[in-house]
Protein backbone atom coordinates (compact mmCIF):
# COMPACT_ATOMS: atom_id res chain seq x y z
CA UNK A 1 0.00 0.00 0.00
CA UNK A 2 1.04 3.11 -0.56
CA UNK A 3 0.98 6.48 0.60
CA UNK A 4 -2.45 8.28 -0.63
CA UNK A 5 -2.85 12.19 -1.57
CA UNK A 6 -6.51 13.65 -0.26
CA UNK A 7 -8.02 15.28 -2.75
CA UNK A 8 -9.52 17.90 -0.57
CA UNK A 9 -6.31 18.37 0.93
CA UNK A 10 -4.23 18.24 -1.80
CA UNK A 11 -3.97 21.71 -2.00
CA UNK A 12 -1.67 22.48 0.87
CA UNK A 13 -0.14 19.22 0.65
CA UNK A 14 -1.85 16.84 3.45
CA UNK A 15 -0.91 12.92 2.85
CA UNK A 16 -2.66 10.32 4.43
CA UNK A 17 -1.78 6.23 4.52
CA UNK A 18 -3.95 4.01 3.61
CA UNK A 19 -6.72 5.88 1.60
CA UNK A 20 -7.43 7.66 5.38
CA UNK A 21 -8.74 10.88 4.92
CA UNK A 22 -7.92 13.11 7.23
CA UNK A 23 -11.64 14.40 7.53
CA UNK A 24 -12.22 11.13 8.54
CA UNK A 25 -9.77 11.81 11.12
CA UNK A 26 -10.71 14.94 12.50
CA UNK A 27 -14.59 13.77 12.46
CA UNK A 28 -13.77 10.67 14.44
CA UNK A 29 -11.67 13.25 17.16
CA UNK A 30 -14.70 15.45 17.53
CA UNK A 31 -17.19 12.40 18.09
CA UNK A 32 -15.35 10.83 20.90
CA UNK A 33 -14.26 14.44 22.45
CA UNK A 34 -18.36 14.79 22.28
CA UNK A 35 -18.96 11.53 23.72
CA UNK A 36 -16.16 12.59 26.70
CA UNK A 37 -18.35 16.06 27.10
CA UNK A 38 -21.70 13.92 27.52
CA UNK A 39 -20.67 11.50 29.60
CA UNK A 40 -18.87 14.39 31.95
CA UNK A 41 -21.93 16.19 32.54
CA UNK A 42 -23.85 12.64 33.49
CA UNK A 43 -21.07 12.83 35.95
CA UNK A 44 -21.94 16.10 36.86
CA UNK A 45 -25.92 15.52 37.25
CA UNK A 46 -24.78 12.86 39.67
CA UNK A 47 -22.36 14.54 41.74
CA UNK A 48 -25.28 17.61 41.99
CA UNK A 49 -27.73 14.92 42.45
CA UNK A 50 -25.55 13.89 45.53
CA UNK A 51 -24.83 16.68 46.59
CA UNK A 52 -28.69 17.92 46.98
CA UNK A 53 -29.46 14.43 48.70
CA UNK A 54 -26.62 15.45 50.98
CA UNK A 55 -27.61 19.06 51.40
CA UNK A 56 -31.04 17.91 52.47
CA UNK A 57 -30.08 15.61 55.36
CA UNK A 58 -27.58 18.32 56.73
CA UNK A 59 -30.97 20.45 56.83
CA UNK A 60 -33.39 17.73 58.56
CA UNK A 61 -30.51 16.96 61.08
CA UNK A 62 -30.04 20.61 61.80
CA UNK A 63 -33.38 21.29 62.38
CA UNK A 64 -33.93 17.98 64.47
CA UNK A 65 -30.92 19.07 66.51
CA UNK A 66 -32.21 22.85 66.81
CA UNK A 67 -35.68 21.77 68.13
CA UNK A 68 -33.41 19.78 70.95
CA UNK A 69 -31.61 22.49 71.69
CA UNK A 70 -34.57 24.45 72.50
CA UNK A 71 -36.82 21.32 74.21
CA UNK A 72 -33.78 20.23 76.31
CA UNK A 73 -33.71 23.27 78.97
CA UNK A 74 -37.34 22.83 79.34
CA UNK A 75 -36.97 19.35 80.05
CA UNK A 76 -34.43 19.88 82.18
CA UNK A 77 -36.12 22.39 84.27
CA UNK A 78 -39.54 21.77 85.60
CA UNK A 79 -40.36 25.24 86.59
CA UNK A 80 -39.32 26.35 83.14
CA UNK A 81 -41.50 23.63 81.29
CA UNK A 82 -44.71 25.14 83.33
CA UNK A 83 -43.64 28.47 82.84
CA UNK A 84 -43.49 28.19 78.66
CA UNK A 85 -46.71 26.18 79.03
CA UNK A 86 -48.89 28.56 81.05
CA UNK A 87 -48.10 31.33 78.80
CA UNK A 88 -48.44 29.06 75.87
CA UNK A 89 -52.07 28.63 76.81
CA UNK A 90 -52.53 32.56 78.72
CA UNK A 91 -50.19 35.42 77.75
CA UNK A 92 -52.37 38.17 79.86
CA UNK A 93 -53.12 35.44 82.48
CA UNK A 94 -49.74 34.56 82.92
CA UNK A 95 -47.28 36.02 85.64
CA UNK A 96 -44.73 38.39 84.53
CA UNK A 97 -42.22 36.15 85.53
CA UNK A 98 -43.75 32.97 83.61
CA UNK A 99 -43.78 35.71 80.40
CA UNK A 100 -40.15 36.54 81.33
CA UNK A 101 -38.86 33.01 81.27
CA UNK A 102 -41.36 31.57 77.94
CA UNK A 103 -40.04 34.60 75.87
CA UNK A 104 -36.56 33.05 74.70
CA UNK A 105 -38.01 30.27 74.25
CA UNK A 106 -41.07 31.64 71.95
CA UNK A 107 -38.95 33.32 70.42
CA UNK A 108 -36.01 30.98 69.29
CA UNK A 109 -39.10 28.42 68.82
CA UNK A 110 -40.45 30.56 65.80
CA UNK A 111 -37.42 31.18 64.37
CA UNK A 112 -36.91 27.77 64.19
CA UNK A 113 -39.75 27.34 62.62
CA UNK A 114 -39.31 30.63 60.04
CA UNK A 115 -36.10 28.41 59.16
CA UNK A 116 -37.84 25.67 58.69
CA UNK A 117 -40.67 27.32 56.73
CA UNK A 118 -38.20 28.96 54.81
CA UNK A 119 -36.15 25.58 53.86
CA UNK A 120 -38.97 23.92 52.34
CA UNK A 121 -39.80 26.99 50.19
CA UNK A 122 -36.45 26.50 48.91
CA UNK A 123 -37.18 23.31 47.74
CA UNK A 124 -34.47 21.93 50.31
CA UNK A 125 -37.22 20.21 53.03
CA UNK A 126 -39.05 17.58 51.80
CA UNK A 127 -42.82 17.70 51.51
CA UNK A 128 -42.75 14.54 54.25
CA UNK A 129 -40.91 16.39 56.61
CA UNK A 130 -42.16 20.05 56.18
CA UNK A 131 -46.18 18.20 57.10
CA UNK A 132 -44.61 17.25 60.58
CA UNK A 133 -43.11 21.00 60.83
CA UNK A 134 -46.21 22.31 59.59
CA UNK A 135 -48.44 20.70 62.33
CA UNK A 136 -45.95 21.46 64.75
CA UNK A 137 -46.17 25.38 64.07
CA UNK A 138 -49.77 25.25 63.55
CA UNK A 139 -50.44 23.45 67.06
CA UNK A 140 -48.54 26.17 69.09
CA UNK A 141 -49.50 29.19 66.90
CA UNK A 142 -53.21 29.03 67.23
CA UNK A 143 -52.77 28.26 71.33
CA UNK A 144 -53.74 31.63 72.65
CA UNK A 145 -51.02 33.35 74.62
CA UNK A 146 -48.76 32.53 71.41
CA UNK A 147 -51.44 34.49 69.32
CA UNK A 148 -51.22 37.34 72.11
CA UNK A 149 -47.43 37.24 71.93
CA UNK A 150 -47.30 36.93 67.85
CA UNK A 151 -49.44 39.85 68.23
CA UNK A 152 -46.30 41.81 70.08
CA UNK A 153 -43.45 40.27 67.99
CA UNK A 154 -44.63 39.34 64.63
CA UNK A 155 -42.15 42.19 62.98
CA UNK A 156 -39.48 40.36 63.82
CA UNK A 157 -40.31 37.58 61.20
CA UNK A 158 -40.20 37.48 56.84
CA UNK A 159 -43.45 39.34 55.76
CA UNK A 160 -43.55 35.54 53.57
CA UNK A 161 -43.76 33.59 56.91
CA UNK A 162 -45.86 35.97 58.86
CA UNK A 163 -48.21 35.62 56.12
CA UNK A 164 -48.23 31.64 56.31
CA UNK A 165 -48.26 31.50 59.82
CA UNK A 166 -51.62 33.79 60.26
CA UNK A 167 -53.29 32.62 57.38
CA UNK A 168 -52.58 28.69 58.71
CA UNK A 169 -55.98 26.58 60.25
CA UNK A 170 -55.56 25.06 63.72
CA UNK A 171 -54.53 21.64 63.67
CA UNK A 172 -57.04 19.32 65.89
CA UNK A 173 -55.12 15.83 65.11
CA UNK A 174 -52.59 17.37 67.33
CA UNK A 175 -53.52 18.00 70.71
CA UNK A 176 -51.73 20.76 72.43
CA UNK A 177 -48.38 20.29 75.02
CA UNK A 178 -51.03 21.24 77.49
CA UNK A 179 -53.48 18.70 76.52
CA UNK A 180 -50.68 16.13 76.18
CA UNK A 181 -49.28 17.10 79.83
CA UNK A 182 -52.63 16.44 81.24
CA UNK A 183 -53.28 13.29 80.25
CA UNK A 184 -55.55 13.59 77.34
CA UNK A 185 -56.34 14.96 73.89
Amino acid sequence: MGIGVSRSSNAVGFVTREGVKLETINALAQLIAAIGVIASLFYLAAQIRQNTRSMRAVVVNSLAQSIADVIRPMAADRELMRAFHVVVEDWHGATEDDRMRALPLFFSTFKLFENAWFQQRQGTLAAEQWQGWDAYIRMYYHRPGVKAWWQLRKAAFAAGFRDYVESSKPINELPSVTQLIRGGA
